[in-house]
């Protein structure tokens, strides 16, 4: 009995000696140099977001969309959100803004950062792409993450341990460091309900900057791999 209990005691000191290892876990950021533009190569409408997987982003009949008059719907009722005719085609580029955006840090690029971008129509804060559209939620860059959104950024969650860590822990019982990755997300708004949908997600090991391939994790999009270069 008491040699139960002092092995229990010991799992209890060990499991709390690993999970303060894991809070301590030093974090390596990308070294840089970063640029304050990005662009996915290659990006033309339809790159993205236009595949038969993406047909959910279109308006159809049963997708929310309401008649004028539902008792007499008609052929010319306007059913297209204010988002096709209020937005610009998207061109694949992604910008940093410190001033006007600087809640996730300068590891951070997204289109409605575009210098010159604004509220109303066509003024870059709505996008057209593929089937589908975006919008800053509430023309709000603090809610730039509730709506949908397409952004580059640094990811610190932890992958993998440093290669040559004798272990979890370090070989000095300290955690190893751990870099994170790099991630790229296209996003939609749908009509009607304005619910985000994840069109294309992907993730590069950690480097100096975000400029290289992208594959894919998530999304309706099955594209398989994204490059992303220096916006000039």
């Amino acid at each position: 009995m008491k040699k139960t209990k002092h092995r229990k005691k010991l799992r209890s000191r060990q499991t709390r000696a690993r999970l303060f290892n894991a809070r301590a876990t030093p974090v390596i950021l990308p070294p840089g140099p970063t640029v304050d533009a990005y662009r996915i190569a290659g990006y033309v409408d339809g790159l993205i977001g236009a595949t038969p997987e993406s047909d959910l982003l279109k308006p159809h009949f049963d997708s929310g969309l309401t008649w004028t008059d539902g008792n007499n719907p008609q052929p010319g009722d306007w059913l297209w959100g204010a988002g096709v005719r209020g937005g610009l085609p998207w061109d694949g580029t992604f910008y940093r803004d410190l001033t006007r955006y600087a809640a996730s840090g300068a590891l951070f690029w997204s289109a409605y950062l575009k210098p010159g971008s604004g509220p109303g129509i066509q003024n870059g804060f709505w996008f057209n792409f593929g089937s589908g559209w975006s919008h800053l939620a509430n023309d709000d860059f603090s809610q730039l993450l509730t709506g949908a959104s397409q952004r580059l950024f640094w990811d610190a969650g932890v992958v993998a341990p440093v290669p040559g860590a004798s272990g979890p822990a370090g070989a000095a019982g300290t955690a190893a460091a751990t870099p994170g990755h790099w991630k790229l997300v296209i996003e939609a708004t749908m009509f009607v309900t304005n619910a985000v949908v994840n069109v294309w997600t992907g993730a590069k090991p950690f480097s100096p900057d975000p400029t290289g391939q992208y594959t894919r994790m998530t999304g309706c999009d099955p594209t398989t791999t994204l490059t992303v270069e220096v916006h000039s």
